[in-house]
């Protein structure tokens, strides 16, 4: 039975997919066998109830990886956004806040030419901190876009693998082996609040 040969991108879903239509021919080649003498047709029969449900969970598997197909670069494009939104977020509020600081120390040690000027500047610092923070907003939403879809590909995974009965131990030390080691540690984010990090009321505050 020979496997067709594979190239090209998504390399991987490719050669499944292929392994499966090569298995489900070679499947359906063996249903076509004229049966047996009347001796062994107990045996047979057994073979061909095997056979057809090697067959209905081949299509299956087949229907799953086709729903696996990889998404759009739609995602990827939506977490770049979101990167940039933030970077420039982050870069706006230290000038501003730098600005702050500036005109806060000018009247902290008297050396102000003019008091009102610098408390204006401290004021409109401190607005223009508030009009960058309103980025989460925005990248809140595409991050919870991706997650959706994100979802949705593991619920898929999740059949594929209960289709071909691979263990959850096996998938897990797998998939932890094939994260390089410099990246492994990345994937440590942000604590939650739960976890001892800081929650949203502890972010506010500190713009209180």
């Amino acid at each position: 039975m020979a496997l067709p040969a594979i190239s090209g991108p998504h390399q991987g879903l490719a050669r499944i997919a292929g392994h499966v239509a090569a298995i489900s021919g070679e499947v359906d080649r063996l249903l076509g066998i004229p049966m047996a003498p009347p001796g062994e047709s107990e045996r047979l029969g057994q073979v061909v109830v095997e056979m057809h449900a090697l067959s209905k969970l081949l299509a299956e598997t087949r229907a799953e990886i086709v729903h696996l197909s990889p998404p759009s670069t739609a995602l990827g494009d939506t977490l770049d956004a979101v990167v940039d939104e933030t970077e420039k977020a982050a870069m706006e509020i230290m000038q501003q806040a730098e600005r702050a600081q500036a005109a806060a120390g000018r009247l902290h040690s008297g050396s102000s030419s003019d008091t009102k000027a610098d408390l204006a500047e401290v004021d409109d610092a401190a607005t223009c901190i508030l009009m960058a923070c309103a980025f989460q907003d925005i990248t809140g939403q595409r991050i919870r876009k991706v997650l959706s879809a994100l979802r949705s590909v593991e619920e898929r995974i999740a059949t594929l693998v209960g289709l071909m009965g691979i263990r959850e131990e096996e998938r897990l030390q797998r998939s932890v082996g094939a994260v390089p080691g410099s990246e492994a540690a990345l994937l440590n984010g942000p604590s939650s609040a739960a976890e001892g990090g800081l929650g949203q009321t502890a972010v506010d505050d500190l713009f209180n």
